[in-house]
């Protein structure tokens, strides 16, 4: 399985406070069949001029393989960012500033809780318009979604991509969130699962129960394609046709 979003570099947002809690979280995924896992920590554009990709986040990144190496971990990590979504950031992805998963051209974008669901179309509208493909995170725990998820439609329309919470499907972020997040999969709106770890012993880097719902409730087939199949094609960047979903009404 390939995991693309995880906050799981040590001591740089919310994820993984050191590097023991790290590799704790690198044992688990590669525990659970996890084979590749996209590092995402949070960009919040509070300072337009601020360069995310810099050298501190590649220093991270090659520092935190290294350990993986010495522990004899076998768990590749690459490069990405969970970016918080504004009005600057696709002036911000067009300078290199921030990027997306991989370096491809799918950068991970999410946004408040609680917030406008057109404030959010507009911005994925611009880097649309960029030529590039955005990917929302977890919009089944947006309240505006939860709503009216009518805006998945628009969002899909334009060519976005929605990447579904491990937590969501098994109900750790509520009852209304569950059924969204089932529902998307069953629509066909789910592009991609993932974990969004934060430690190693909560909202964890563990997929094995993921797998087996997924398998369960829907078909290994889909299992395979929303934790395999789909997340790969988007770190090896390729160009992704996606089936055209049952609309909401």
């Amino acid at each position: 399985m390939t995991d693309i979003h995880a906050h799981i570099l040590p001591g740089i947002d919310d994820g993984a406070p050191d590097m023991r809690q790290a590799l704790q979280m690198a044992e688990l995924a590669v525990g659970s069949g996890v084979k590749t896992v996209v590092a995402t920590p949070h960009c919040i554009d509070y300072a337009p001029t601020k360069n995310f990709w810099d050298a501190r986040l590649i220093e991270k990144i090659e520092d935190f393989r290294s350990r993986l190496r010495d522990e004899k971990i076998p768990l590749e990590i690459l490069p990405g960012m969970e970016i918080f979504g504004t009005e600057r950031t696709p002036e911000l992805l067009r300078r290199g500033k921030l990027i997306g998963l991989n370096r491809s051209n799918y950068p991970l974008i999410e946004f408040a809780f609680y917030g406008y669901g057109a404030e959010a179309t507009d911005i994925l509208q611009e880097i649309v318009n960029m030529g590039m493909r955005p990917i929302v995170a977890h919009p089944e725990r947006y309240d505006y979604i939860l709503r009216q998820p009518s805006i998945l439609n628009i969002w899909a329309e334009m060519g976005c991509l929605l990447q579904i919470n491990k937590g969501s499907l098994l109900g750790n972020f509520g009852e209304r969130e569950q059924r969204l997040a089932f529902e998307l999969v069953d629509r066909g709106f789910a592009f991609c699962v993932a974990s969004d770890a934060h430690r190693s012993n909560r909202r964890t880097t563990r997929m094995t129960d993921t797998r087996l719902l997924l398998s369960d409730a829907f078909s290994p087939k889909t299992a395979q394609t929303l934790l395999r199949d789909n997340p790969k094609k988007i770190i090896n960047n390729e160009n992704i046709r996606w089936g055209e979903p049952r609309w909401f009404r």
